[in-house]
């Protein structure tokens, strides 16, 4: 009786083959896998950059240059204005305290503020100019309300102003509102620009840049 022959090289060249293939696809469901990752990744990164910090958002912007303006903001139950030596409050945050180009990364010159809560009441929204070595300086404020639920965004702009401000060291009052809590919007007639001084009533006295004249009065 014969034996048939056994092709030792066919074999082995067809256990390399399944191994070769074995380990290309589970390479290619690994590398679908991270990249399902990332892009899960991504998205959620994405989503929550384009979420607002709070509820209440002011937004100022001034031209390109090295000077610094500061925003400052009050609001309902606040015992002391929110600016760049009091950050944090019961109801409003700064968000970014803008030096101007001392230092910055961008040629962008803007800061912001947000609240935590809508909560109705008296709103004050000022900026200042607190090293202007070029004047006038026109600058824009935003303020927008958050209406969505919680992890959802819904803006809704309420104000859209320009303030000037002409006098190195002036402080005036971008606008002033009444919010209603219920209806999540400005009350009728509440809006004005009376000057209401922020800065003076600030907490600290840490040095913020140079040296700065008094708040000017209109």
């Amino acid at each position: 009786m014969i034996e048939a022959e056994i092709d030792y090289d066919s074999e082995i060249n067809s256990v390399a083959y399944r191994d070769i293939l074995l380990n290309t696809i589970l390479g290619l469901a690994m590398i679908i896998g991270i990249v399902a990752i990332l892009i899960t990744v991504k998205n959620k990164m994405e989503k929550e950059a384009s979420e607002p910090p709070g509820n209440m958002i002011v937004h100022v912007l001034w031209p390109q240059g090295d000077t610094d303006v500061d925003l400052w903001v009050d609001g309902p139950g606040e015992p002391v204005p929110v600016g760049w030596s009091n950050k944090g409050g019961l109801l409003w945050n700064l968000l970014r305290d803008d030096l101007g180009a001392q230092p910055d990364a961008t040629d962008i010159n803007y800061e912001d503020a947000f609240t935590r809560g809508i909560v109705g009441g008296d709103y004050t929204i000022n900026v200042m100019c607190y090293r202007c070595p070029q004047l006038p300086q026109d600058v824009k404020v935003v303020v927008e309300l958050n209406m969505g639920e919680p992890g959802k965004t819904q803006m809704k702009a309420l104000v859209n102003t320009t303030v000037k401000l002409v006098t190195d060291g002036q402080e005036r009052t971008g606008i002033r509102f009444k919010l209603d809590e219920s209806t999540k919007d400005i009350v009728p007639g509440s809006m004005n620009s009376i000057f209401k001084p922020l800065y003076a009533a600030k907490k600290s006295e840490t040095p913020h840049g140079t040296s700065v004249t008094p708040p000017y009065e209109p």
